[in-house]
């Protein structure tokens, strides 16, 4: 596990572009939790599951952060969650539209 790990996170260093994500949701397992994002690649939008939830978490739903993922697999990310965005139109211009700047997921 950790192995694997580690080379996830490889990969996404050799080969990162960074664009901006948005929190959707925590789901919850019996011994897990996983943090969901929606974002977008080359106007595609993307559902993936990444590491576990934060604490605070109810409070980062719906919430916009800088991340970065792998040009050769955009499914496999990383999450800043210290660098949360608010400029509107950094969202817009990162493949959201003003209709997702209206609703929480």
């Amino acid at each position: 596990m950790f192995v694997k790990g580690y080379l996830y996170k490889k990969e996404v260093e050799e080969n990162k572009v960074e664009s901006i994500c948005r929190y959707v949701n925590c789901k919850t397992y019996p011994k897990s939790t996983q943090s969901v994002f929606r974002y977008y690649v080359d106007d595609k939008l993307y559902k993936t599951e990444y590491g576990g939830c934060p604490d605070n978490y109810d409070k980062m739903i719906g919430r916009y952060y800088v991340f970065h993922y792998s040009k050769i697999d955009p499914n496999k990310i990383i999450v800043d969650y210290k660098t949360e965005v608010k400029d509107t139109v950094k969202i817009l211009n990162a493949g959201f539209t003003s209709e997702d700047l209206k609703y929480k997921y």
